[in-house]
């Protein structure tokens, strides 16, 4: 019996075809799983990798900070300080020196740049900085870029990679074969030096301190300046510095300071706190010193709080306080400091003492006054007041009186003010003519004992208001702009000065270095210095008050070499840069407002300027010497295309602008030289006499007055013509320029000049005399007439 399914294809299973099907489905999704875990799991797993090696292989930012410095700061974020230093007044002034002037351009276009104000960049920025300054301006920094550096570790590669990537960064290069490999940044003079090592960037001024700082050293001398930089300090800033090295300037000077710091030796590094705010800055200095037995009793002694800081009036404005021990002692001390001139003149006062009053310095003044004295000013008046403490009121009675029982000195008791009779100090008439037959002007004080205190001034009516003061418990301590400028100095004190530029200027704010024109920008403030054993502790607090009248940009004032000779024209540069032009004598300067940058031009003879302006932007400088040469030039005194232009005509006077054509008093034919910006010249009418003022300009016509005794005032249309009804006369002798006065149209304007002997004319454009004209004033004028268009007022100011 045949079997039923033989022959039929369709019941045979296909185990080789089933069997396919699965291999083919697994084949798929394994391909897929391999491909999607190479795409992502192989960059997840690099990723988790560089950041182990960014977590566990990590360098400290001080290893890399070679020794020798004169400074070093550490910052918590570099962003927080960037943001908040860079836009510091007082960075304006700190870098106001030529030597810094480029450096002040970069700081403003930082200031400018969209990027630095951006979150990502303060989040990027947010790391720890190490830097140090080195001597001769060397300096390095070091960046913990912590998990940052996890990127950072495959630069090298990445630029291998795309080598192009560089090139988006204007100046940046890599130096792949050098030793280290390094990046390079050059921008104009500046040329920058970095390496990467592990989590530390390291940026250097120069190869040898990159070299230096390229591996890690020995942290182990670092452990100490670790914990100094650690602690909490006072300000927003704390760094390190070698006092040594800061003090070289003034160790170095013949004088008692400098006699004095070079006596002293510091043994170890300074700490120093800094507070940097427009409204306030706040610096102090810890000095660890040693010095022989000499200095010992001046300087090893504790501070204290003085008592003369009770008895300053609220009334003062400046004062000067030295309480560091009795005259008698700080003599002793600082004779040898002060040198031999010091101890020649102590000696000989100390003879003519002895002949006067048979008493010498040591009994006279040293015997009774106690350990505080100085001086203070008072807005009372201009005179200043001395003070000293009283340490024995009996020996100063017995003092006092045996000198005004003397022939040399006696006492006026005439003064009373305010009910306060004011003792005085007199000498004989023939000892005032005496001394000052040789050149002494001998001052006969007015004085007040009072609560300790001795006070002494010039002036009866400031002692007397001062001590009514100290007497009423009016105190300067108590005053708020006292407690706003010293909040942060301690009480304790030998030395202490209190100022306000308005009023006084101490000695370390007498120079005109950057940092000093930086500190005058907090116009109160109040310095210290306070002694414990084996060191000298620097404080200074200054706010930024405001001044009653005006101050200083920072920066300025900015001196130039050679006089000024012209008044500065001031404009933009086409990219916004504020310009000033003036001339001395034959050469033409320009500056960089912004930076204090300075250029000149040199001209064959005294020079002359005019600057054209079109929407307060500079569209051309021209500049003419008494020869005739014309320049046109740019905002950076570059010359224009067809410039300079040898006329030879005598110039006799300074040019004007019109229409942006030059216009030039000239000798010829005593006429004006019109030259226009394509370099073209021509004449315009004569003037009958040489110009030597400036033509007065405006949109209907050009006016000149020669100075000539026939007191004729020229009008001429824009072409240079003279206008029909022209010359009008002037009754005398003007040495000004004309101006133009009321609407800037021939119908209702007029041309107006004032003669040396006072008559003011002025003329309608027909040249018939404007209504109320000619009138006189009395006194001699040789300044020009200034138009007031909304008083419709003529200003003028005589030579008187």
């Amino acid at each position: 019996m045949p079997d039923p399914h033989e022959g039929s294809d369709t019941d045979i299973p296909d185990n080789d075809a089933q069997s396919k099907n699965p291999v083919k489905k697994h084949g798929i999704g394994r391909f897929l799983v391999w491909t999607f875990g190479l795409l992502i799991g192989l960059p997840l797993l690099t990723a988790l990798v560089l950041t182990g090696m960014a977590l566990v292989f990590r360098s400290d930012p001080a290893a890399h900070v070679p020794e020798g410095f004169d400074a070093y700061a550490s910052m918590p974020s570099a962003s927080a300080f960037i943001t908040g230093a860079l836009h510091l007044k007082a960075l304006d002034a700190a870098l106001s020196t030529p030597e810094t002037a480029s450096l002040r351009g970069t700081v403003r276009s930082l200031r400018a740049n969209p990027v630095l104000r951006s979150p990502l960049f303060l989040r990027l920025a947010n790391v720890r900085i190490d830097a140090a300054v080195y001597p001769e301006g060397g300096f390095v920094l070091a960046a913990d870029l912590g998990l940052r550096s996890a990127a950072t570790r495959l630069a090298p590669f990445a630029i291998r990679l795309f080598p192009g990537l560089l090139a988006k960064v204007e100046g940046l290069s890599y130096e792949a074969d050098a030793f280290p490999p390094r990046f390079v940044y050059e921008n104009g003079d500046l040329t920058l030096y970095a390496l990467l090592y592990r989590n530390v960037l390291v940026v250097a001024s120069s190869t040898e301190f990159l070299l230096a700082a390229a591996r890690p050293g020995d942290m182990g001398p670092r452990k100490e300046l670790a914990k100094a930089l650690g602690s909490k300090g006072d300000g927003s800033l704390r760094f390190l510095a070698e006092p040594g090295r800061w003090v070289e300037s003034l160790s170095g000077r013949d004088d008692p300071l400098g006699r004095l710091f070079n006596e002293l030796a510091f043994p170890s590094l300074s700490v120093v706190d800094l507070t940097l705010r427009d409204e306030r800055i706040s610096v102090s200095l810890d000095l660890p010193w040693s010095a022989d037995d000499s200095l010992r009793p001046l300087l090893d002694r504790r501070s204290r709080t003085p008592a003369a800081l009770t008895r300053i009036p609220a009334s003062a404005s400046y004062f000067s306080l030295l309480a560091a021990g009795k005259p008698a002692e700080l003599w002793d001390g600082a004779a040898a400091i002060l040198g031999p001139d010091a101890r020649k003149a102590f000696s000989g006062a100390d003879e003519a003492s002895k002949l006067a009053f048979g008493l010498g310095l040591n009994k006279l003044l040293f015997s009774w006054m106690g350990e505080e004295f100085g001086v203070f000013g008072s807005d009372r008046g201009p005179a200043p007041v001395f003070f000293a403490s009283v340490g024995d009121e009996r020996a100063r009675k017995d003092v006092f009186e045996k000198a005004f029982g003397s022939l040399l000195v006696g006492r006026d008791l005439s003064a009373v003010v305010d009910g306060t009779r004011v003792p005085r100090i007199v000498f004989p008439r023939w000892l005032r003519t005496f001394l000052e037959s040789i050149g002494i002007n001998l001052v006969e004080p007015f004085y007040l004992v009072h609560d300790g205190f001795l006070y002494a001034s010039s002036s009866a009516e400031v002692l007397a208001f001062c001590v009514a003061e100290v007497r009423g418990g009016e105190l300067l301590v108590k005053s708020d702009r006292w407690k706003e400028t010293a909040s942060a100095i301690s009480p304790e004190s030998s030395v202490m000065v209190y100022y306000t530029l308005d009023r006084s200027a101490p000695f370390f704010l007498r120079g005109s270095e950057g940092v000093t024109q930086a500190l005058k920008l907090y116009r109160r403030g109040v310095a210290s210095l306070k002694l414990v054993a084996g060191s000298m502790r620097l404080e200074l607090s200054a706010v930024s008050a405001v001044s009653p009248g005006l101050t200083e940009i920072p920066g300025y004032p900015v001196k130039e070499p050679g006089r000024v000779d012209s008044d500065p024209l001031v404009g933009s540069s086409p990219n916004g840069t504020p310009m000033a032009f003036w001339t001395s004598g034959r050469t033409v300067r320009s500056m960089d407002l912004s930076t204090g940058i300075s250029k000149e031009l040199q001209l064959d003879d005294k020079a002359w300027i005019a600057l054209d302006t079109q929407d307060g932007r500079i569209a051309a400088l021209w500049a003419i010497s008494g020869r005739g040469t014309v320049y046109r030039t740019d905002a950076d005194l570059e010359p224009m295309e067809g410039f300079p232009l040898v006329t030879g005509q005598t110039v006799t006077g300074p040019s004007s602008l019109s229409a942006e054509r030059l216009l030039v008093p000239v000798a010829d034919e005593s006429a004006l030289m019109i030259v226009t910006p394509a370099g073209q010249t021509s004449f315009s009418a004569s003037l009958g006499a040489k110009a030597r003022s400036a033509p007065a300009v405006s949109s209907w016509g050009i006016a000149v007055l020669p100075r000539s005794f026939e007191g004729n005032l020229y009008l001429l249309d824009l072409t240079g013509a003279l206008v029909p009804g022209w010359p009008a006369y002037l009754s005398g002798i003007a040495g000004a320029a004309p101006i133009f006065a009321g609407a800037d149209s021939p119908a209702a304007g007029m041309v107006a000049a004032v003669t040396e002997e006072g008559q003011i004319a002025a003329f309608l454009a027909d040249g018939s005399p404007a209504p109320g004209f000619p009138t006189r004033l009395y006194g001699v004028f040789d300044s020009a007439l200034a138009w007031a268009p909304g008083w419709r007022s003529f200003f003028l100011v005589s030579a008187e």
